[in-house]
């Protein structure tokens, strides 16, 4: 354990002056869907003079974050001459190893995304349904099945293209504690629900903040190891929020 004072092994988990320039576009990438996210929502409530009601259309602010996510991610790979789009390209040379672990990890996310789900809504509230019902509202019916279309999509594009797509692949190049490297990107994955609705409720806060952070963890891990597995949970998750999407045109309204 190093000393007061010993600073032999600063440079192996701190960021250097040099790096700071560096690693500062990435921070604010961090951060930004989670920005959006309650940028667009406030927008919403200043069309209809209420916090409530927009509430209900964190759906729409979800897939237009989803779109400046997506027009960030082209800037950005433009600007360092890469192909955004060779994010979603499988590897033809490791296709059949990466089918098995994928199979493998998909079975297991049932139980890592829904048991928290479960475990956290009777903790909060003794009703597992309540935080459901919280946030799938009534919306306009052509909204909705726009919505179909347009959340799960732009998703694939967008979320784990952000998080680690590029902002772990760049973290990596900068800092030198590879937990870092796959913390940042997990904490910060699931912290962006907190605003996705933001709802001033502390117990939907608390749920919101922490109920994907099993999976953020198992995806980051799994990506990070090998990340010729990124299309291929880049496109289950935008299966998953089909679901998700079909929940909201299901309500009568």
């Amino acid at each position: 354990m190093p000393m007061a004072g010993d600073t032999s092994v600063s440079s192996k988990n701190v960021i250097s002056p040099v790096q700071d320039q560096g690693v500062l576009p990435v921070l604010l990438l961090l951060v930004s869907r989670l920005i959006m996210f309650l940028l667009f929502q406030s927008f919403i409530a200043l069309i209809f003079r209420s916090w409530s009601i927009s509430e209900k259309y964190w759906l729409l602010t979800a897939t237009l974050t989803n779109i400046v996510s997506i027009t960030f991610l082209y800037l950005l790979f433009r600007r360092e001459g890469r192909s955004y789009l060779s994010l979603f390209r499988f590897s033809r040379a490791t296709v059949w190893k990466d089918i098995r672990i994928f199979l493998l990890l998909a079975v297991i996310s049932g139980p890592v995304v829904f048991g928290p789900n479960y475990l956290l809504s009777v903790w909060l509230w003794n009703d597992p349904v309540i935080p459901a019902g919280m946030m799938f509202r009534p919306v306009e019916r052509w909204l909705s099945v726009l919505l179909v279309v347009g959340f799960p999509v732009t998703i694939v594009f967008a979320e784990l293209a952000t998080y680690f797509g590029y902002i772990m692949p760049q973290l990596e190049k900068k800092v030198k504690a590879k937990w870092i490297v796959v913390l940042l990107p997990v904490i910060f994955l699931s912290f962006q629900h907190i605003t996705m609705p933001f709802i001033p409720d502390l117990r939907f806060i608390l749920y919101r903040s922490v109920v994907f952070l099993p999976f953020a963890l198992m995806l980051g891990i799994a990506i990070y190891k090998r990340p010729t597995l990124f299309p291929y949970f880049a496109v289950m998750h935008g299966v998953m929020d089909l679901g998700t999407a079909v929940m909201l045109m299901m309500e009568p309204g």
